[in-house]
């Protein structure tokens, strides 16, 4: 029980990554990004692909996150901004084609089979927690995970850029006439977006096989969650990977034949007692 517990954890860190920029565009733009599994797994061929080429691997990690990042702005600027403005509920079926699309011609691209980079650190103490010994590579990425994690929170609260975006969350209109360019606000979300989930995708081929064919596996991964957490919590979204990754360790372990199920029902079970999610503030309300 001990070790499903500590993977759990080391892996919800991650998972936690993963869903930050999917909660960011839910709560703020309020729609539901279908491309955004398309950026984790995006993030996480490139990074193989250019280490398999001969980059060191924080090169090719870097270059990837970055080319995630600026792939995401294209795609709102190009092709989501103009739908969100016309009917945003439509942005889903739109983003849900474009992750089908891209994904193919990924495939062509790069190939369709899993990858996955052997990391090998020589020197590093073997890590134990009572009987059960930890790889080190998982408690790197963990720690890597959860600083990325402390400084989106930090960009969001502390900096004029995360005050632009609570007021454009609030009330678009309000902070239009306050002077806010609402739209370089949402353009700036989606780069973040891109660049959290290139991230998580860069480090999770490390420990986790990685095909451009997941992408929707972790779309809903991260839905789920943003749902467990709670929207306008980027804390309620880390606890939420933490206990999302306790729940399907738990359940793909003891019973895997009816883990998806036990991982539902355990959402299902949030959603009766905690509809606004464990940690989340509520319905945001919007004159």
């Amino acid at each position: 029980m001990l070790d499903v517990l500590l993977y759990g954890l080391l892996r919800g860190a991650l998972y936690a990554l993963a869903s930050f920029g999917f909660a960011l565009v839910l709560g703020v733009l309020g729609i539901v990004n279908m491309t955004h599994g398309l950026y984790i797994v995006l993030g996480a061929v490139l990074t193989h692909a250019m280490h398999a080429k001969g980059l060191p691997l924080p090169m090719a990690m870097t270059v990837a996150v970055a080319a995630t990042g600026v792939f995401a702005v294209v795609i709102h600027k190009v092709l989501v901004e103009r739908v969100f403005k016309a009917n945003p509920l439509m942005v889903l079926v739109q983003t849900f084609g474009l992750s089908i699309v891209v994904t193919r011609a990924l495939e062509l691209w790069l190939g369709s089979s899993e990858r996955l980079i052997r990391v090998d650190v020589p020197g590093l103490p073997i890590i134990e927690v009572g009987p059960v010994i930890v790889p080190t590579i998982e408690v790197i990425l963990f720690l890597i995970a959860l600083a990325s994690a402390l400084a989106l929170m930090l960009l969001l609260e502390r900096t004029d850029f995360g005050r632009s975006v609570r007021a454009c969350r609030d009330n678009p209109r309000s902070a239009a006439l306050l002077g806010i360019d609402v739209d370089s606000v949402y353009t700036r979300i989606m780069l973040v977006c891109g660049l959290w989930a290139g991230l998580a995708g860069a480090l999770m081929v490390g420990i986790k096989p990685m095909a451009p064919y997941m992408h929707l596996n972790w779309t809903i991964d991260a839905f789920l969650i943003v749902i467990i957490g709670g929207q306008g919590s980027m804390v309620g979204v880390l606890l939420g990977g933490f206990l999302y990754g306790i729940v399907n360790y738990l359940a793909y372990y003891y019973f895997p034949s009816i883990a998806p199920a036990l991982v539902f029902g355990a959402l299902i079970l949030v959603l009766l007692f905690r509809p606004q999610g464990l940690f989340g503030f509520g319905a945001v309300a919007r004159k």
